[in-house]
């Protein structure tokens, strides 16, 4: 699985259990539901695609595959809307 990371001037407030991104270039805002946010905070802290998964996985009762395939899907429309990019595979 490759590696990314969210721009470093994007701006992210968690608000209630969601987490809004603001990319201040444009002004657009992205708002995640709290999977999506313990998503994002797992990656911050450094974890791993697999620890994340695992985390996830735990936290909300579903299968670690169902939870990497997610990660996945929400890193692609992250890397989509300039919101991270790839740094390496």
């Amino acid at each position: 699985m490759a590696d990314y990371q969210l721009k470093p001037d994007l701006l992210l407030q968690k608000v209630a259990d969601e987490m809004v991104l603001l990319e201040p270039e444009s002004g657009e805002y992205f708002t995640l539901n709290s999977v999506g946010a313990d998503m994002l905070e797992l990656m911050q802290q450094g974890k791993s695609g697999a620890e994340i998964a695992t985390q996830i996985a735990e936290d909300y009762d579903v299968t670690a595959e169902q939870v990497a395939t997610d990660f996945n899907d929400l890193l692609q429309q992250l890397v989509k809307a300039n919101l991270a990019e790839q740094v390496s595979d």
